[in-house]
């Protein structure tokens, strides 16, 4: 075969690049197209009934608008105005609320704002797609290498299909966070470790408890770590790369532990406003105590309060604690570690609220159901046929002004 001449070998290169990153792009956007479709004709439907066409003729906003219920109203008000601080007298419990939602998505969508000039649930919403997109494209690059395209497939698959996936492009950090955590680890499997580390920080600061994509990491730098006998010349190297993927984070905490002091004068004000929505520190056995009860009295039938999402929260973190073990040890250790993190984070506390949205931006507890049930037809149907009317279930509720997640 005769050489390619010089003058086109980055063209060359170039298509090469392209064709690498060609099907995962198609995937995440024709997923993303799916889910954006799907979830908000069952969000109109559910909010104004079959007459939907004629408001959404009248009123295009309504597309958007029927997406602005629960926590959209506290990160657009800091998209668009910054963070309150507490200054009135008897009111620091109220505004301090604020500080324990991350600045990383009202800073983006505020960005986006000011480029695009658009409203701002627009603005949000044109975010949370972009996210999205950007977190299923990588998803894709890392479930190719570590399980194989044909697990890909169902992977993204249960991602979009998962009862909650519509929180993806609500207007919520979600999304985001997805994409951070999935970049940082494909940046520290390419061994950029300062990019790996940016990313992690990014995700820190879209969602607090996401400092455990750190310690994930660090297990990255640790199974990347020279052979034993290179050990005396190259520790620092694997202390320069820990510095790298731990660095940004703790740097970015700091930052805004002294932006908590400044406002709320309290520098943990971020960790200390769970308490907002009765979430304490206490250890498993409390959790469990109570969420057994919860299941023997029926508790979890009421569900005109968020009781019934507590039973989402259950079979979630139960799982969870299942698919970590199974990541752990036939897919990738790192991953493995940040579900148990993860799995801690949620069950030190006394109360389970929220995990069935928060375990979205986990990417390797899809990866590890999809390695349960690819290539079982029946597997497959079953997991759907669970996912799916849980999903109408829950939009249902979130456009209808009930807690869904």
């Amino acid at each position: 075969m005769p050489d390619v001449p010089s003058d086109l070998g980055p063209t060359v290169a170039q298509g090469g690049r392209w064709r690498a990153w060609r099907r995962p792009v198609a995937v995440a956007v024709a997923a993303t197209a799916v889910l954006r479709v799907v979830t908000t004709v069952v969000a109109l439907v559910s909010a104004d009934g079959v007459a939907f066409p004629h408001l959404v003729a009248a009123h295009p906003s309504v597309l958007v608008d029927v997406w602005s219920h629960w926590d959209t109203g506290y990160y657009l008000t800091i998209a668009e105005h910054g963070y309150p601080a507490a200054t009135a007298a008897g009111h620091h419990g109220v505004v301090s609320a604020f500080a324990a939602f991350g600045p990383a998505y009202p800073a983006t969508v505020a960005a986006v704002h000011a480029v695009t000039r658009t409203g701002w649930m627009w603005s949000s919403q044109l975010v949370s797609l972009l996210a999205t997109v950007a977190a299923l494209v990588g998803l894709v690059r890392l479930a190719d290498r570590d399980l194989g395209p044909g697990t890909t497939d169902v992977t993204v698959t249960l991602v979009v299909a998962f009862p909650t996936a519509f929180f993806l492009l609500a207007s919520y950090p979600e999304s985001l966070a997805l994409a951070f955590v999935v970049w940082s680890f494909l940046a520290a499997r390419a061994g950029r470790w300062w990019a790996a580390g940016v990313l992690a920080a990014g995700a820190t600061m879209t969602n607090f408890y996401l400092v455990i994509v750190v310690v994930a990491l660090l297990v990255e730098v640790y199974q990347s770590r020279p052979s034993p006998d290179r050990w005396p010349v190259d520790v620092r190297t694997v202390v320069v790369r820990a510095l790298a993927v731990a660095g940004p984070a703790a740097v970015a905490v700091g930052v805004w532990m002294v932006v908590c002091d400044h406002l709320y004068a309290d520098p943990l004000a971020f960790v200390h406003a769970q308490a907002d929505w009765n979430r304490h520190f206490a250890f498993p056995w409390t959790l469990a105590h109570r969420t057994l009860g919860d299941l023997v009295h029926l508790r979890f039938l009421d569900t005109s309060v968020a009781s019934v999402t507590e039973l989402f929260d259950s079979v979630t973190v139960v799982l969870l604690a299942v698919v970590a073990v199974v990541v752990f040890v036939r897919v990738r250790r790192s991953y493995g570690v940040l579900l148990g993190a993860a799995w801690c984070v949620y069950t030190f506390q006394t109360i389970l609220y929220s995990e069935t949205r928060e375990v979205l931006v986990l990417f390797p507890f899809f990866m590890g159901m999809a390695r349960g049930v690819a290539g079982h037809p029946w597997r497959e149907r079953l997991v759907l046929a669970c996912f799916i009317p849980s999903a109408y279930f829950l939009i249902d509720r979130f456009v209808n002004g009930r807690f869904a997640g």
